[in-house]
């Protein structure tokens, strides 16, 4: 079984958003902002802050309309309160990736800290390389039917 796996609890505590929108970038972290549960401890502004913030740093795109946002600093303390929002634009927006393609999907990470972060980033980057699970993004599944395709190239099903 591939390491991916380890993205459904996040994905699960996270969800699955729609129709997010906004002209700018810094519009649709609002509305991300707006739409997604937040763990307890975690302000709602403070989130908003803290992706314009890093976006600000570089584009979190990277190519093949998939972003990646998270905050530069960890928002959360446990992994019990760690995140992964997968929200889908309402339309495609510039977020300036190296490949010129236009965003239509967010891969938003709340992490507790720099290990955890970059494992969650591994485990999407081997994912995103796969064509068939590009593909399976732009039908804009549902909770259940992401983890679905994540277990199933988990499991070596898919390659």
């Amino acid at each position: 079984m591939h390491d991916a796996a380890d993205l459904i609890p996040m994905i699960r505590r996270g969800g699955v958003y729609y129709n997010v929108s906004g002209d700018t970038v810094d519009a649709i972290y609002s509305d991300v902002a707006s739409q997604v549960i937040l763990p307890a401890s975690v302000d709602r502004d403070f989130f908003r802050v803290g992706l314009c913030e890093r976006e600000r740093l570089m584009t979190t795109a990277i190519g093949n309309g998939i972003a990646i946002p998270h905050p530069r600093t960890p928002l959360v303390q446990s992994e019990a309160d760690e995140r992964v929002y997968v929200c889908f634009l309402d339309k495609p927006s510039d977020f300036g990736a190296m490949d010129g393609k236009p965003v239509f999907i967010l891969f938003v990470i709340l992490s507790s800290g720099s290990s955890s972060h970059l494992k969650v980033l591994s485990r999407l980057s081997w994912l995103f390389q796969k064509d068939a699970f590009r593909e399976a993004l732009r039908k804009k599944p549902d909770t259940e039917e992401l983890i679905s395709v994540i277990k199933k190239y988990s499991q070596g099903a898919l390659s």
